[in-house]
């Protein structure tokens, strides 16, 4: 079977990725704390749609190596279990925007997925699986704590942007629209936002790295 090179091109969805997961976060978190809910709403659901055509693109790659294993080896799993699932979570997220739906539940799986994808990088760090183990486990810990920090990001979409005008998404009956504690939200959201970035930065330099030589010695 021939040898099919895509990292390249993963690599530049993955920047992609990041930079709209920021691009969105931070238009909703603007659009909701100037107490404009309907603005914030129309950001989320670009947002993820957006998010759900790149995760149905990273989808087909993933899954068409799940199922063909055109790496050497181990390769095949390092590189395309993580991509199945952050397929999952962006298409999971985009349905959830779409149809109005609690979006917490997808930040849940993005808790259990962000541990794993740690976990990956980590193992394929201490085996030295690449020839650039450090610079890929900051990519697969950076995108890892993207997916757990979803979490609360998605808590505070279905409590105080969605929550308020579609009964029934957020988590807990009787919330209040407002958050109670405005500076424990804006520092989690921070964080958020801040680790989106690295990980964004974190795919560029691992491309500078290791995709262009790629470019240089093509399959």
């Amino acid at each position: 079977m021939a040898f099919i090179d895509d990292l390249t091109l993963v690599l530049d969805l993955l920047v992609l990725i990041a930079a709209t997961v920021f691009y969105t976060a931070f238009f909703v978190w603007l659009h909701s704390r100037r107490k404009d809910p309907d603005r914030a709403q129309t950001h989320l659901r670009e947002g993820g749609f957006l998010l759900g055509i790149l995760g149905a693109l990273v989808g087909i790659i993933a899954l068409s190596g799940e199922l063909t294993w055109p790496l050497p080896g181990a390769y095949n799993l390092f590189f395309f279990d993580p991509l199945l699932m952050l397929s999952l979570l962006l298409l999971s997220f985009w349905a959830a925007t779409w149809f109005r739906l609690p979006t917490h539940f997808v930040g849940m799986l993005g808790v259990v997925v962000g541990s794993g994808v740690i976990y990956y990088g980590a193992r394929a760090y201490i085996l030295g699986l690449t020839k650039d183990p450090l610079e890929t486990f900051l990519m697969y810990l950076a995108f890892g704590g993207v997916a757990i920090l979803s979490y609360p990001a998605t808590l505070y979409v279905d409590w105080f942007v969605t929550g308020p005008k579609v009964p029934g998404v957020d988590p807990l009956p009787g919330g209040s629209p407002t958050p109670s504690y405005p500076r424990v939200w804006a520092a989690l959201l921070g964080l958020f936002l801040i680790v989106v970035v690295l990980a964004g930065i974190a795919a560029v330099l691992y491309g500078f790295s290791t995709a262009w030589g790629h470019l240089q010695n093509p399959p």
